[in-house]
């Protein structure tokens, strides 16, 4: 599977730092995506952001993301902990876990995010993952609370993923927090 990825992180008006990070790793046949919104906003909580993409960037990619989620809580134990959207996209599908408000959209397929709730690096129960198709022609938007969730992704659906991504986040970006967002479309097979 052949994927095309943007993403663009903007910190909250009056800062120069962002709490919120973006992953996207490929090992094999298998790519992680992920966005991280570290709990505050601007130099608090950029050092939180920062630990978990060097964890999510150096962390055997295991085979199911329930364990891939834990890691990263425990990775995280100690800092003011954050809301973490992770999905490993293989074979045609997509298996996600996502944590607190971090959110995730399949405008061109049908994915059943269950998002759990707590707070990576802080409370965890059990990590609750979802899983659905991603084939050629699926598309993929992660993003923060720094976006507002009300987005009309009909106005963008024939648009490139840079695009795309620029599109929702002149449009729905909150200035008054970090604000991420992703996009993953996946092509034909090469």
């Amino acid at each position: 599977m052949k994927l095309r990825t943007f993403h663009l992180s903007l910190p909250k008006d009056g800062e120069i730092l962002s709490g919120d990070a973006v992953v996207v790793r490929t090992v094999g046949s298998v790519t992680l995506v992920a966005v991280l919104d570290a709990l505050g906003h601007g130099h608090l909580a950029a050092p939180v952001a920062e630990r978990g993409r060097a964890y999510l960037e150096k962390v055997h990619i295991p085979s199911h993301v329930q364990t891939l989620t834990e890691g990263l809580h425990d990775a995280l134990r100690g800092t003011r902990g954050a809301a973490g959207m992770c999905c490993l996209l293989r074979d045609g599908r997509v298996q996600g876990c996502g944590v607190g408000n971090v959110e995730l959209r399949a405008p061109r397929t049908r994915v059943p995010v269950v998002l759990t709730p707590g707070i990576l690096g802080v409370s965890l129960r059990k990590a609750r993952t979802f899983e659905g198709a991603f084939g050629s022609g699926g598309r993929l938007i992660l993003f923060s609370d720094g976006i507002s969730p009300r987005m009309d992704l009909d106005k963008v659906d024939r648009l490139s993923p840079e695009e795309t991504c620029r599109a929702l986040l002149d449009r729905y970006r909150r200035p008054h927090d970090d604000a991420t967002l992703l996009v993953v479309d996946s092509d034909e097979a090469q």
